[in-house]
């Protein structure tokens, strides 16, 4: 029992903190307080890992955290009022209500959530003068696919030709890997830096060298960090 446990943590994909925030690109602190909360400040968000392991991020959380940081771009929203809104769609029935297919507005001060099948999900019921919403642009959604009972289960954040990157918890545990050969970003930018240039690299691994440039694009995008 205890290895099947495991195994299903593992399928869900395994992130230290400071892994998912980048994959988000967070800091390690603001995704530290919206998963965990900070002083006198609760959660924004539920964990998908169990919280007495708040050393780990789970893909579903990893996914919570690109919707949040969409909604933060876009306006001033309080953390408080993004709680609020997950646990009225938790009384509603609905479970991560960010990671699931959604259309996020903005009224005034407080957030809401249309679901997929139409379901709103508002902390007041002021969104209801609808001419007053602002929509949120949550392009990751783009980037998302999802299983019939609209759980996410594959995010690619980068596309060129026919390469893409991918972040599937069930492929290298939910390491970013270029596709279609299926090595991990780490190591095709670890190879560069350790065989000292990118056909070199390319050479060790035996993939195209537009595969290693590839690689370093989206590691290069991801030290962009905001938030």
């Amino acid at each position: 029992m205890v290895a099947a446990a495991i195994q299903d943590i593992f399928a869900e994909g395994l992130y230290t903190t400071e892994q998912a925030a980048r994959l988000a690109r967070l800091s390690p602190r603001s995704l530290r307080r919206w998963l965990d909360g900070e002083g006198e400040n609760e959660p924004a968000l539920y964990r998908r890992m169990p919280k007495s392991n708040s050393a780990v991020v789970g893909f579903v959380d990893l996914i919570q955290a690109l919707a949040i940081r969409a909604i933060r771009k876009s306006g001033t929203l309080s953390l408080q009022k993004i709680r609020e809104t997950i646990i009225e769609a938790e009384k509603a029935g609905i479970r991560y209500p960010f990671a699931r297919p959604h259309k996020t507005f903005l009224f005034s001060d407080d957030v809401v959530i249309e679901m997929a099948d139409g379901t709103i999900i508002g902390v007041t019921g002021k969104y209801k003068q609808q001419h007053l919403i602002r929509p949120v642009i949550e392009v990751y959604l783009e980037d998302l696919t999802f299983d019939i009972f609209g759980w996410p289960t594959r995010y690619t954040p980068l596309r060129e030709e026919n390469r893409e990157i991918i972040i599937d918890p069930k492929i290298q545990y939910g390491a970013p890997v270029v596709m279609p050969r299926g090595y991990t970003v780490s190591s095709l930018v670890g190879a560069v830096q350790s065989e000292g240039s990118v056909s070199a690299a390319a050479n060790a691994y035996d993939v195209p060298e537009a595969d290693v440039r590839f690689a370093l694009k989206y590691d290069d995008l991801l030290a962009g960090i905001a938030g």
